[in-house]
């Protein structure tokens, strides 16, 4: 399953960082009541909902937070433009330009032409736009995540897990939980397992859930977030060059935010309206 309503849990040890906490989470209800029901619950409590937690942390508890497998939702979002038309090709692809016009891309066995074009590649975008003379700085971060496994325990229901610090705990139905994860800034895309990464991941993990411990390592993955300068993604025209879009640095909110962003990227390339405001998120002040 790749969505599901599971809640979620931010967790402290401090009781008046979780009143704070409590507060934005309300405030936050008023304009988007899909938050569901806050609680505030003692040191223990949160244990009964995800075992393998120090049962010193209390937490709030959040009924509308839900879980989704990022790769079962790129393929879901795959599968959907191609049941409305989309061709799908994998192979590299240059901008095929005119002028200072973005005509279309091309590939070791095709051309294909286009009113505009749309680039959403991810940290790979500044050596895409590079033979343009376009220079955009958003840069590779490294994230190392840890999936662990124990065949003994039923993990469908267990909570998001959201601590302090940037690190997080989620569980899948096929008794996994996943570790994540680190954010090494200025990797550039060196795909590498490190010992200081995994041990970050797992010592972070492990501090928070003890219960882990002695858990089967199932797999490690490691992805590149695009990061751009002031860490806000970057979304619209890349002057001097017409028929051309920009949507990259989503970062590491780019498995929540990718699918809506999407939308805007394509409402922005056909001239229509929009129902926000995307100029701050213009990547214009940025080029180079």
């Amino acid at each position: 399953m790749g969505y599901d309503l599971v809640g979620g849990l931010s967790i402290s040890k401090n009781p008046e960082e979780l009143k704070r906490i409590q507060e934005r989470v309300l405030q936050r209800k008023q304009s988007t009541p899909e938050v569901g029901e806050v609680s505030y619950l003692e040191p223990g409590e949160p244990q009964k909902l995800f075992p393998p937690l120090d049962p010193s942390y209390g937490a709030i508890h959040v009924t509308g937070a839900a879980r989704v497998d990022g790769r079962l939702l790129r393929q879901a979002l795959l599968n959907a433009a191609q049941k409305h038309g989309t061709v799908y090709i994998q192979d590299e692809a240059q901008l095929v330009t005119d002028k200072e016009k973005v005509t279309g891309i091309k590939t070791k066995d095709r051309t294909i032409h286009a009113d505009r074009v749309i680039v959403s590649t991810g940290a790979w975008t500044p050596s895409l736009l590079e033979p343009l003379g376009i220079s955009l700085p958003v840069e590779p971060q490294r994230g190392q995540i840890v999936h662990i496994q124990s065949p003994n325990e039923e993990t469908s229901r267990w909570p998001v897990i959201l601590p302090e610090s940037s690190y997080y705990l989620l569980a899948f139905p096929d008794h996994r939980v996943v570790i994540g994860a680190t954010r090494e800034t200025g990797s550039g895309f060196d795909y590498r397992l490190t010992a200081g990464g995994v041990h970050a991941v797992l010592s972070e993990g492990l501090s928070i859930a003890p219960g882990l411990a002695d858990w089967t390592i199932r797999e490690i993955r490691i992805g590149f977030r695009p990061m751009a300068p002031n860490h806000l993604p970057l979304l619209g025209a890349v002057p001097p060059y017409s028929g051309l879009i920009i949507a990259t640095g989503l970062g590491a909110s780019g498995l929540t935010m990718g699918p809506y962003f999407g939308k805007l990227a394509a409402e922005l390339t056909l001239n229509e309206a929009l129902d926000m405001d995307v100029r701050p998120y213009s990547p214009e002040p940025f080029l180079a």
